[in-house]
């Protein structure tokens, strides 16, 4: 991995728990009702989900790698 797909995972751990930062405040905000803890509810119950995740992630490492 080179400087900038170092660089570009940075980015986008920083931009992926900066969302999981706002769904928190926002569950603390306005309350945790079903609908903020729906996606947390998903990934937990449905193994299914962890696989599109784990495709997903795969994919955009190996496209970094291919690039």
């Amino acid at each position: 991995m080179d400087a900038s797909d170092a660089a570009l995972f940075g980015i986008s751990a920083v931009v992926a728990s900066t969302v999981v930062a706002a769904v928190v405040v926002a569950g603390l905000l306005f309350g945790f009702d079903e609908s903020v803890l729906r996606p947390f509810a998903l990934l937990a119950a449905e193994p299914f989900a962890w696989i599109v995740v784990a495709a997903l992630l795969v994919a955009v490492v190996g496209h970094a790698y291919i690039g």
